[in-house]
This record gives C-alpha cells, sequence and structure tokens, in this order.
C-alpha cells in the first residue's frame, strides 16, 4: 500500500517520473526495511533509475513539511487545472488568462522561467544589493565589508529556516572560527612578510653583487682563456715548425747516412780495385822481366823495323794533311765570323733606312727653305716700302738720357710695352705718378649693395678716384691695424672693422666711408711692391691670414725686449750681440738672413762708436710706414714660410689626399723643436676643426692642394734650426 501510494504521489507531483521497487521475489518479514527502504525512480526521456535515500536520514520535522518549492525549475507540461481561454465566463478575467498565455509563450521561447521567485529569495536578494551598495563595496573581490553584508544576509536566511538552523549555524561558527583563525595567523605573520621583504631585497642585491662578480670573473676568465688561446696556438705552430725541423734534420740524416754508406762501400771497392791494380801491376812488371830476359835479338831487330815504317806512314799522312787543309779555318771561329757578318748586315740595312729618312727630311726643308726665302724676300720688300711711305717709328731709347735713373730705369719701365703703352709710362715718368693712374679713369664702377661684396665696398653708380699715393694709403693702413689691436671684438670680420675704422675717419658718413674704402684698395694695387702694403691688401683678401700680422709685431717686439736685457748701454748694442740675439730669438734663420738684418741695421740705425741704437730701428719711416729693418724681417719670414710649405709639399709628392697624421709627422720630421701648441694650431686651420680635436682627428683627410694653399696662407715656418 506504501508503494502505491508513493506512485500516486509522483504521478501526481512529478509527471515523467516512474517510482518502482527494485526488490525482486518475495520480502522476509524479518528482514522489511524502513519505509521507501529499497525503492527508486527514474525519467522517462534518459531511462535512467536513481534509488531513493532511507528514512532514517531525514528529521522528524522534515518529514511532515509540505509540497517541495519547484523554482525555477519549468513546468515540463501544462497542468490539469490550466483552462481555456474560451471556457472562463468573465470577459476580463478571460484576457488576462489570454496575456498571461502570451507572456509565458515570450518566455518559453527566449528560454526563461515563468514560476516567479520565492519571496524569501527577492526580499534576502534586494537587502544584500541594497547593503552593498550603502556600503560602497567594490563589485567583484574579496573583501570585508562585502563579507559583512553576506554575514547578516546569511544569518537571516538561518533565522527564516528554523528546521536547518542548528546545521546551518553550526557551518557558520566554523567559518567563522577558520576566518578568525586565519586573521589571527595573518597578524602573526605581518612582521614576517615585512622581515621576509627585507631578506628579500637583501637576497637580491646579494644575487646582483654575485652576478656581477660572476659577469666580471666571466671577463677575466674570459680575457684569460683568449691569451691561453693565443699562447696555444703560439705554441702549436712553434710544435708544426719544430716537426718540420725534425723532419727536415730526419730527411738530411738519412741523406747523411746514406752518402756515408755510398763513400764507405766505394772507398772498399777503390781499395779492393787498388790492391788488384797493384797485384796486376806487379805481376805485370815480372812477367816484362821475364820477357826481356827471354826476348831474342832477331825479333826485337823485327820489331825495330816494323816501328821504322810505321813511323814513316804517319809522317806520309800528316804531310799529305798539312797540303789538303793548309788553308781551311776551325768551325768555331767561322760560327763566329758568320754571327759577326750577320750583325753588320743589320747594322747596314739600319743605316740605309736613316739615309733615305735623311733624303726625304732634307727635301722637305729644302722646300720649307724656299718658301721662307719666298716669304723673306717678300716682307723685305713690304719693309722697304713701309721705310719709303710710313712715318718713321721714333727711338725711345733717347728717353732714358733725359728721366731720373737713366737708361736702365727707362728699359724696366719700358720693357715688352707696345708704342701707346710707352707714352703713357713716359707721361707718368714725367708726371710723377704710377702709370696706373694714367692708364685709369678719374672714377670707380661701385660692385653694388649684395652680401659677397665687403662691407667697405658696398655701393651703387660710381665712386670719385682720388689718385691715393704712398703717403695716404700708408696712413690709412697704419690708423686700421692700430684701431685693429684696440678693439675689443677680435672675432669681429676685417671687412666691418675697415669699414667701422673708415667711419670714424670720414665722420660717420658712409658714401665718404665707401669712397675712402675704393680709393685705399686702388691705392693698394698700385702699390703691392711695397710689402706692409702688400700685407694688408692680402689679409683684407683672406688670402692671408691675420695671424701673420700679428706674428710679425711678436717677433719685433721679443727681438726689442732681447736686445734691451743685453744692452751694455741703455738701448746700445754691438753687431756682434745684434747677430747673437738674432740667431737666439730666430733659430732657423739662414746666416745669410741674419747677416742681411745686421747690414741693414747698420744703414739704417743710429751708430755711435761701432754700436747701434736698436730703438731707432724700432721707430717708424715717414709717411707711416714701417723702416727698412721691420720690411725686411717681414720679406724674410714670409720667403722662409714659402720655402719651408715647398719641403712639406716635396715630402708628399704623389699624394692627391693627405691625412692629418701624415702632415704632423712631416713637419716633425722637418722641424723637430715645433711646440705642441703652434702644431695644433696650424694643423686645427689647415684641417678646418677644433684646436682641441687634433689628437683625436689622425684620420681627418684633405686634398693636398687645397692644404698647402691654407699652409700657405698661415706663413708656417720652422721653429727651430734645419735637422743635420
Amino acid at each position: 500500500s506504501l508503494i502505491a501510494m508513493m506512485e500516486e504521489v509522483a504521478e501526481s507531483h512529478l509527471p515523467g517520473i516512474a517510482v518502482h521497487s527494485s526488490v525482486v521475489g518475495s520480502v522476509d518479514a524479518r528482514s522489511v526495511s524502513p519505509p521507501f527502504a529499497g525503492l527508486s525512480y527514474s525519467l522517462s526521456r534518459t531511462q535512467e533509475t536513481f534509488k531513493l535515500p532511507p528514512t532514517s536520514t531525514l528529521q522528524p520535522g522534515e518529514t511532515a513539511c509540505g509540497q517541495l518549492d519547484s523554482w525555477p525549475v519549468r513546468p515540463l507540461k501544462p497542468t490539469s487545472s490550466t483552462l481555456p481561454i474560451s471556457h472562463s465566463a468573465n470577459p476580463k478575467l478571460a484576457h488576462l488568462a489570454e496575456r498571461q498565455a502570451r507572456q509565458n509563450q515570450l518566455a518559453s521561447a527566449r528560454g526563461l522561467s515563468v514560476i516567479p521567485k520565492p519571496k524569501v529569495l527577492e526580499r534576502l536578494e534586494s537587502h544584500l544589493e541594497k547593503e552593498l551598495r550603502l556600503l560602497g563595496c567594490p563589485s567583484v573581490g574579496p573583501h570585508e565589508l562585502r563579507l559583512q553584508a553576506h554575514r547578516e544576509v546569511f544569518d537571516r536566511l538561518i533565522e527564516d529556516f528554523r528546521t536547518y538552523k542548528p546545521l546551518f549555524s553550526a557551518i557558520k561558527n566554523e567559518y567563522e572560527l577558520f576566518i578568525a583563525h586565519q586573521q589571527e595567523v595573518l597578524r602573526e605573520l605581518e612582521p614576517l612578510k615585512a622581515k621576509l621583504e627585507t631578506v628579500k631585497e637583501e637576497c637580491e642585491r646579494k644575487i646582483m653583487s654575485l652576478k656581477e662578480e660572476e659577469k666580471n670573473g666571466e671577463a677575466g676568465k674570459d680575457k684569460e682563456n683568449r691569451r691561453l688561446h693565443v699562447v696555444i696556438e703560439k705554441m702549436k705552430a712553434e710544435e708544426l715548425s719544430l716537426k718540420a725541423q725534425v723532419e727536415a734534420l730526419q730527411k738530411e740524416v738519412a741523406q747523411l747516412y746514406e752518402n756515408y754508406r755510398s763513400e764507405a762501400d766505394a772507398r772498399k771497392l777503390l781499395v779492393s780495385d787498388y790492391n788488384d791494380l797493384k797485384y796486376r801491376q806487379a805481376e805485370q812488371k815480372a812477367e816484362e822481366c821475364l820477357t826481356e830476359e827471354r826476348e831474342d835479338p832477331v825479333v826485337l831487330k823485327l820489331k825495330l823495323t816494323r816501328a821504322r815504317e810505321d813511323l814513316r806512314t804517319a809522317n806520309l799522312r800528316i804531310n799529305t794533311m798539312l797540303a789538303d787543309y793548309g788553308d781551311v779555318v776551325p768551325r768555331r771561329d767561322f760560327e763566329v765570323l758568320e754571327a759577326s757578318c750577320k750583325s753588320l748586315e743589320a747594322e747596314l740595312e739600319a743605316q740605309r733606312t736613316d739615309h733615305f729618312t735623311l733624303i726625304q727630311e732634307h727635301d722637305t726643308l729644302q722646300a720649307t727653305y724656299k718658301e721662307l726665302s719666298s716669304e723673306r724676300d717678300q716682307l723685305a720688300d713690304e719693309l722697304a716700302q713701309l721705310k719709303r711711305s710710313a712715318t718713321p717709328r721714333p727711338e725711345w731709347s733717347r728717353c732714358g738720357r733725359y728721366l731720373k735713373g737713366g737708361a736702365e730705369r727707362w728699359a724696366e719701365a719700358s720693357a715688352g710695352c707696345s708704342s701707346e703703352k710707352m707714352v703713357d709710362v713716359l707721361l707718368a715718368e714725367i708726371a710723377g705718378v704710377d702709370v696706373s693712374e694714367i692708364q685709369q679713369g678719374a672714377s670707380f664702377q661701385a660692385k653694388g649693395l649684395g652680401a659677397e661684396v665687403p662691407r667697405h665696398l658696398r655701393a651703387e653708380g660710381t665712386i670719385r678716384n682720388k689718385r691715393y699715393g704712398k703717403k695716404e694709403a700708408c696712413k690709412l693702413i697704419s690708423g686700421f691695424w692700430k684701431h685693429r689691436l684696440a678693439a675689443t671684438d677680435t672675432t669681429q670680420p676685417l671687412d666691418e672693422c675697415l669699414f667701422d675704422y673708415l667711419m670714424s675717419v670720414s665722420g660717420s658718413e658712409e658714401a665718404l666711408a665707401v669712397e675712402e674704402g675704393y680709393n685705399l684698395l686702388d691705392a693698394c694695387s698700385r702699390l703691392d711692391h711695397e710689402p706692409h702694403v702688400s700685407l694688408f691688401r692680402e689679409v683684407l683678401c683672406e688670402e692671408l691670414d691675420e695671424s701673420v700680422f700679428h706674428s710679425w709685431l711678436t717677433a719685433q717686439t721679443h727681438l726689442f725686449e732681447a736686445l734691451g736685457q743685453q744692452a751694455e748701454e741703455e738701448s746700445v748694442v754691438s753687431e756682434a750681440v745684434l747677430a747673437e740675439v738674432l740667431r737666439a730669438q730666430c733659430p732657423a734663420k739662414p746666416p745669410e738672413h741674419v747677416n742681411a738684418l745686421v747690414a741693414s741695421a747698420v744703414q739704417h740705425a743710429s751708430v755711435q762708436d761701432g754700436k747701434i741704437n736698436f730703438l731707432t730701428l724700432s721707430t717708424q719711416a715717414a709717411e707711416d710706414q714701417p723702416g727698412p729693418f721691420a720690411l725686411l724681417l717681414l720679406e724674410q719670414s714670409r720667403r722662409e714660410s714659402r720655402e719651408f710649405v715647398a719641403e712639406i709639399a716635396n715630402s708628399l709628392t704623389g699624394r692627391s689626399d693627405v691625412t692629418l697624421a701624415e702632415v704632423q709627422a712631416v713637419i716633425e720630421s722637418l722641424d723637430p723643436s715645433t711646440p705642441q701648441v703652434q702644431m695644433a694650431s696650424a694643423l686645427s686651420r689647415a684641417f678646418g676643426i677644433p684646436a682641441g680635436q687634433v689628437g683625436a682627428a689622425g684620420d681627418a683627410s684633405s686634398p693636398l692642394t687645397a692644404l698647402l694653399s691654407r699652409l700657405q696662407s698661415m706663413c708656417v715656418h720652422r721653429s727651430g734650426p734645419r735637422p743635420m
């Protein structure tokens, strides 16, 4: 009856589940199990059987509970209490039923449950969401506030389910105890965690230091390993060399041993042959002695007759040979004479060819001579006609008798000039001006206002030609150098510095300053034979470096300071002292240059009792120009610079490009006493690199012609005597 009741309950509340007994056969009354023992159920879809638990596992209160809540399980099929829409008598209820049916169908199509949640569940979920929102807990991840909210919800759940309250409370207490224990353990482990971090950092530092030491050790080991590999390779090479020597010596010993054996065997054979020959000679002598003793006189007479006949026959043959071949030469002499004859024949053929060529050239020269003779006769006729009809050519050599300087001065001034140019030269000599002043006009054509035009020449139109002479030009040049030396900005370009000076001279009138600039440039071009004027023009046109002028002034200053220290009296020295000071201050000067400077000082300085007043050498001559001694010093310096640069060019002959290291080596070989500062300055300007980077720029290169031009513009010269 109990089984039947279970089947009815299953069919009425759980459709699709079949409840059956798993007991097969008869059941003994003594072995009857409690209710539901041995029962099972199966699903109609899967046909899988599940056993029911025994009733002893259920609490008394649980057996008396009502039906189980099936949420959120969907109903497998509609219940018998669901009525069709048409059977409802109330239209409103029918409308609501129809609406509910459509909602159920839509939810079924979406796969959602149409059964509402239990109210307890909804209340607990809303309370949990509200608490989490009020507490501001993070949405995910463990947190104490989230734990507190869930703890309160779980407490309410326990209060609502009184049947399971003891079990849930026990479970909660265990969790709470375990959480408290874990928190206590964490509090105890906090110091250990900090200590662990400290130990971790120390260990990491030790590991890094050990890695660094290991890296350094490995680098040292690698270096030692490479060194040992090199040593091993050298030892292997030595071993191979020694093996080759041993093999060569073994071969040589084997050869010597073989030669020794051959020589020993040959010596033995020679001794044997010698003994045998000696024995045979002894036997032959013995036989001859016996034969002589036994030979018959008649036989000897016959042999003598036979020997005389043989002698007569031999003499006859010799005479016949002399008669037949007396005029015949040996074959060796014949071959020598034949070779000599062939060489003479070849020379004869060459001489014949040269003779034929000379005959042709002679004929050509004769034809050319005839043509030149006819042209000469024609020119002679024209000359005679011109002498008769043309104006006679003036005798220009007569001008030399009446001009200052005589015929030599006139011949030098008029050399290679046409008649028109000779007229200009004659007018210049009469007027006492330069011939270029006669040839040029009364004004200059300005070069424009472009950036490529120097600042002191920027103008448009025509500039008046004032025809400056030597006095005006030297005055402007001397004033400019004083202005340049007094200027504080040494990096200012020379053309701008000259423009500033000309502005100060002309009263800040730009037009007058530019006019002074053009006239100064014209005077410099006419007075270029003057050393100091030529120096100014070349420095201004950037053909020479400005350091040339400063080095010239520095050399004069050092020279006069040294003379002041050596002076016996006030500013007076002897010729020997002057020569000695010149050699000490300028050790690279040749003796002839030193002698020329001493002679110039004696000629142009004030001499008292055979001693030179060197202060008169430093004073300038008239017209604001340096004295002869200073000009000679400048000329010698530039000449010595050109000779030194020529020696550098000869040392680098055949090279298109040269490096800084090569030029430095050449300069050091030519002038070992060059100071390093002067060397670095010259190389930095020659190669266009900073002076501080000269030592690290040994691979810097430059074309040889450009390099020599830059060295020439800096007037590089020797610092010490020439090496022997």
